[in-house]
């Protein structure tokens, strides 16, 4: 028995992994192909950084809030 993967949801491909239970469960959302687990560090190959999400958000709060000189 295994977990689906690879299955195309909203967002893109969504990877699972067998817990200790055997349930599928899902993988963090920056895995691109599969896991072992459910942290970012259990990303099977290269993850989706991070980082660019975070930037991306930071320079739109920045942009929308400063005061009209």
């Amino acid at each position: 028995d295994s977990c689906p993967e690879g299955i195309l949801g909203e967002r893109g491909p969504i990877y699972k992994y067998p817990d200790a239970s055997r349930e599928c469960r899902p993988c963090h959302e920056n895995c691109t192909r599969g896991c072992l687990g459910p942290l970012l560090r259990d990303c099977l190959g290269e993850a989706l950084p991070v980082s660019r999400y975070l930037a991306v958000g930071a320079a739109g709060a920045l942009g929308c809030c400063r005061a009209a000189p």
